[in-house]
């Protein structure tokens, strides 16, 4: 006999028992049958689900017993008003969805809507779109070039940037290793590093992308060919969506600190050109404003260099800047300018 054909002997037992005698207490029970007090405890469990007994504790045994017919009643009473509890419950639920799909189902679309992928397929749309991008960006543009550049977009480049760089836009650009070592390319980056850009290179790059601030990414669409020179002849996806631009913001700055400098790998490598002009009228003693009205850069552009400089050769304060660049050779070639900044400079000893 099993566990539960032994159980349910026992409650018809116990069963039989509490009918033929109403004053039954679980002492005489026991001690007719030989259960232990455990053994009476899971019989009565079996009969309370059964709806055979429940607690009465004006009883000599603290239980009631009740017909299998008052039992049946019970069960389908609470089978009832549980059915009636989930039919309220599923009622609510639908009224719920009701109310998502018919007042937050249209808000959710319109967010979809707004943060649209579009798809440019001719160059002119893609040229157009980078040149929106260009025109409204306020702080940073990134981009990776995974190929090749091609001469007629590298000349096209260099006055957008030169634009961009006055109106304090910050641009970094990661390339791919063996297109910097192409002569064109390569003067183009240094043109691109003389007029405020930053270039890393690295020697495989995921694909071709230009981020705008924090609103716009354009990366190449299905089917576009990387090994058409600079990509120009190949479809674009155009992504405005803030979180979508937020993913490729964090892969390129994966990339770019996987990346090497192209032109100053070392600390005391002097500045580019227009960074050292910027070197000279800092020494002189000019204020950023005052050397951003002298070659044309915004406020902001004249902070960002002397905050490059400063911190590439480790720099605290202007003064302290200026002695490390006559250590370093940067002002070398420029005596008269070399005294001022000696002059001023404490003697030792």
């Amino acid at each position: 006999m099993t566990d539960d054909d032994l159980l349910r002997a026992r409650a018809q037992e116990l069963y039989a028992l509490a009918l033929a005698d109403a004053d039954w207490t679980p002492e005489s029970v026991c001690s007719l049958t030989g259960w232990s007090p455990a053994e009476l405890d899971d019989a009565l469990q079996a009969l309370t689900s059964f709806g055979l007994t429940t607690r009465f504790p004006s009883s000599r045994s603290g239980w009631s017993v009740h017909s299998p017919a008052t039992a049946m009643a019970q069960l389908v009473e609470g089978s009832r008003q549980r059915t009636e509890a989930l039919v309220r419950t599923i009622t609510e639920a639908h009224s719920a969805l009701s109310q998502v799909a018919g007042d937050f189902l249209p808000v959710h679309m319109r967010h979809l809507t707004e943060a649209r992928i579009e798809v440019a397929a001719q160059p002119a749309q893609i040229a157009a779109i980078l040149d929106e991008g260009a025109s409204t960006a306020t702080a940073e543009i990134l981009s990776i070039h995974p190929t090749v550049p091609g001469e007629i977009p590298l000349f096209k480049a260099d006055d957008r940037n030169r634009e961009l760089f006055n109106r304090g836009v910050r641009q970094r650009s990661i390339y791919l290793a063996t297109a910097a070592a192409v002569p064109n390319v390569r003067a183009h980056l240094r043109t691109y590093v003389n007029d405020g850009g930053e270039v890393r290179t690295a020697a495989t790059l995921p694909m071709k992308m230009i981020i705008v601030d924090h609103t716009l990414a354009v990366v190449p669409a299905l089917g576009l060919d990387e090994g058409t020179g600079d990509g120009d002849r190949g479809s674009a996806m155009v992504l405005r969506s803030p979180a979508m631009v937020a993913v490729l913001r964090q892969m390129f700055e994966h990339c770019w600190a996987a990346a090497s400098d192209l032109f100053t790998d070392d600390v005391g490598a002097a500045p580019a050109a227009r960074h050292r002009e910027v070197v000279r009228l800092l020494a002189s003693g000019l204020t950023d404003e005052a050397i951003g009205r002298k070659l044309g850069l915004s406020d902001r552009t004249v902070r960002r260099i002397v905050a490059e400089l400063m911190q590439q050769i480790g720099a605290d304060s202007r003064f302290q800047a200026g002695v490390k660049m006559v250590r370093l050779g940067w002002l070398d070639d420029d005596p008269a300018l070399l005294d001022d900044v000696v002059g001023s400079t404490p003697q030792v000893g």
